[in-house]
């Protein structure tokens, strides 16, 4: 039951600058209707061979998508029809619905669509989730299914096989893979929501790749040794890498707070002993209290040579960054900065694990168990939930702690 379409000049009514209208004519079976796109040509500026637009019309660009996006709706409308269970289709209430559609159909594409997700995304200054879905767009997916943007409903097995084989291809540690595609399926999620697809168009029905299973990742916790021998790196007061080292140990002795936070931090957010934050990440408030060395390198960033005109307690962002992009744009070229000499620092100390921003957090929590610190405590301490996602936290870490423990109770 394929309704087959193609587009024609209309050969019965012919204006008086000799254009004539432009429809697509509709077949099923021995059935035929017409749906005019709502433009018009010259017999001078139609390729007949192609059934378009020559590229002299002076409105070339605008009918040929008109002619996309209306293939696109007829497409949309049948398959909907099948899905409700319609046996047979009629093309006059095919055209009717179609006419009747008031779907944005620009963004029943997947590019526009996801463009519009970005554009949200920015306007509520959640700047990092809206870099997630630009990279996507920009660098995988147009790179799978190429710069022509088509409509959900266009998407075949064959299209979603693509897309994994080309990531499996790409060679990408387990925990990148499920990223990817987690945010890719975010996508058609929110247009099955929105009514452009089905949920029986899913590309979760045709891709392997689970990614919503958890993969275990690379270990990035530190030793507490570790934690000491970067402390006792002798670096020159007042340079970068001395700014970077007291960053990182203060995300350490401040229970893990992600640098995206730290360089927030303005005097407001301290009441003496106390700290009360909103975090990035889940907007949820901590109040706590800062850790003895947590509190000594505010101070030393209070009478820093360096200060920040924007009233900032580290000297990162400045009053320039006045902008949710700017200040985002400002935060990864810090975090590049702090990562580049967290790993001179590393080196000079002879430890053998990649040292990043995040091995603070982790470190924090995983050195809070070594201790045998109540799990409880260290739910607290992270700002976790719950207890389970404590435990899946700190899950990977579980075999070193049992070495270890064997080692001392053998010893």
């Amino acid at each position: 039951m394929e309704v087959l379409k193609k587009v024609t000049l209309r050969t019965d009514r012919i204006s008086e600058h000799g254009e004539r209208e432009i429809r697509i004519r509709l077949t099923l079976y021995k059935e035929q209707k017409f749906l005019s796109i709502g433009y018009k040509s010259t017999p001078e500026h139609w390729d007949f061979e192609t059934n378009g637009p020559k590229l002299t019309h002076p409105q070339y660009k605008q009918i040929s998508r008109e002619i996309d996006d209306k293939f696109d709706e007829i497409d949309f409308e049948v398959k909907l029809l099948k899905k409700n269970g319609h046996e047979f289709i009629s093309l006059a209430e095919l055209i009717s619905k179609v006419k009747k559609s008031n779907k944005p159909l620009v963004a029943a594409k997947l590019y526009a669509f996801t463009q519009s997700i970005i554009d949200d995304l920015i306007a509520h200054d959640k700047i990092g989730y809206a870099n997630t879905f630009q990279y996507l767009k920009d660098y995988v997916l147009k790179h799978v299914f190429g710069e022509k943007d088509k409509a959900f409903v266009s998407f075949t097995k064959t299209d979603f096989e693509g897309l994994e084989n080309y990531l499996v291809g790409q060679e990408l540690k387990e925990t990148s893979m499920s990223a990817y595609l987690r945010t890719f399926y975010r996508i058609w999620n929110l247009a099955i929501v929105a009514g452009m697809c089905s949920k029986e168009h899913h590309p979760k029905r045709f891709i392997k790749f689970k990614p919503y299973k958890k993969y275990k990742t690379s270990k990035r916790a530190i030793s507490a040794a570790d934690m000491k021998s970067i402390e006792t790196y002798d670096a020159e007061y007042g340079s970068r890498v001395f700014r970077s080292q007291q960053i990182f140990l203060f995300s350490y002795y401040c229970r893990g707070i992600n640098f995206n936070d730290i360089v927030k931090l303005r005097e407001t957010n301290f009441k003496g002993d106390i700290l009360r934050y909103t975090r990035s990440k889940n907007k949820r408030i901590y109040d706590f209290k800062l850790h003895s060395k947590a509190k000594a390198i505010i101070e030393i960033f209070r009478s820093y040579p360096v200060q920040s005109d924007g009233g900032y307690i580290f000297p990162i962002l400045k009053a320039e960054h006045d902008t949710a992009a700017k200040i985002d744009a400002r935060i990864d070229s810090g975090l590049k900065d702090l990562n580049e000499d967290l790993k001179t620092i590393k080196d000079a100390k002879g430890i053998d694990r990649t040292v990043t921003s995040y091995v603070a957090r982790h470190s924090f929590a995983t050195n809070l168990k070594h201790k045998k610190v109540d799990i409880c405590i260290i739910q607290e301490a992270m700002g976790h939930e719950t207890e389970e996602i404590t435990r899946i936290y700190l899950e990977e870490y579980d075999d070193e702690l049992v070495s270890s423990s064997i080692e001392e109770a053998l010893d």
